[in-house]
């Protein structure tokens, strides 16, 4: 037993009075008090989820930037075709 729980038996024994069978067996019940601690803030996600979102994230600002690649090259070729069609007309037109 440490010094704190025979300093405790001490004065629950001073203050309650013993009344021991002659036969039977004696149970004794030591009741802990409740001690309140500093509550803690959780987080509502993990790291892990935390990271994972961040590399989906990631990895979608790629796909976009891809893409506005893509359609910018797909627009410039088209406007380059559309030009070439409109001077070919206008050739044939003359």
């Amino acid at each position: 037993m440490s010094t704190i729980e025979r300093e405790l038996l001490r004065n629950v024994n001073e203050k309650i009075e013993l009344i021991e069978p002659s036969t039977g067996k004696l149970f004794f019940e030591h009741k802990t008090e409740l001690v309140f601690v500093k509550p803690r803030l959780m987080p509502l996600k993990s790291q892990a989820l935390q990271s994972l979102e961040e590399m989906h994230r990631e990895t979608a600002r790629q796909l976009q930037k891809k893409r506005t690649k893509r359609n910018n090259s797909n627009n410039n070729n088209s406007n380059e075709n559309n030009n070439k069609k409109a001077g070919e007309a206008q050739m044939v037109a003359a």
